[in-house]
């Protein structure tokens, strides 16, 4: 029979406990869509995202993100698929939004997170997202 001291099995405990909580980080990580924002203007911006969330399997919108002049960000959201719509505001009054593709979804001055299925009463004004793709759950924004 195997013998082990208490010092053994708190070492094989901690261990396997690391093991499990690095496993789910790299599952989240997974099914995460890793978008990386480059800000090379002399504004800030703030930005919204519409995705198909992985946990309820349904399109929300979730906003705001800020990205200040000159700066990167990197922003995780909680999808799979790569593709995602983008609504943006500079602090120059400029936008990034509408074209090919896009969808009229409502937004409010401040954060908000919400599912496209549920009515938005309380929006302060609808605007037009812009369609996107990532590529291998990795996204680039570039804005010059």
């Amino acid at each position: 029979m195997l013998k082990a001291n208490k010092s053994t099995v708190m070492s094989l405990v901690k261990n396997t406990i690391i093991a499990t909580l690095l496993g789910a980080i790299t599952f989240n990580v997974a099914n995460a869509l890793e978008v990386k924002i480059e800000n090379q203007t002399k504004a800030s911006v703030v930005m919204a995202f519409s995705y198909l969330d992985t946990k309820s399997n349904e399109w929300v919108v979730d906003g705001w993100y800020n990205v200040e002049p000159q700066q990167n960000a990197l922003i995780n959201l909680d999808s799979s698929n790569d593709i995602y719509y983008l609504y943006s505001e500079f602090s120059n009054g400029k936008k990034l939004e509408g074209g090919k593709g896009s969808i009229k979804l409502k937004v409010n001055n401040r954060s908000f997170f919400y599912k496209q299925s549920e009515k938005q009463a309380n929006a302060d004004r609808e605007v037009s997202f812009l369609r996107a793709r990532g590529s291998d759950g990795k996204a680039i924004i570039k804005i010059k």
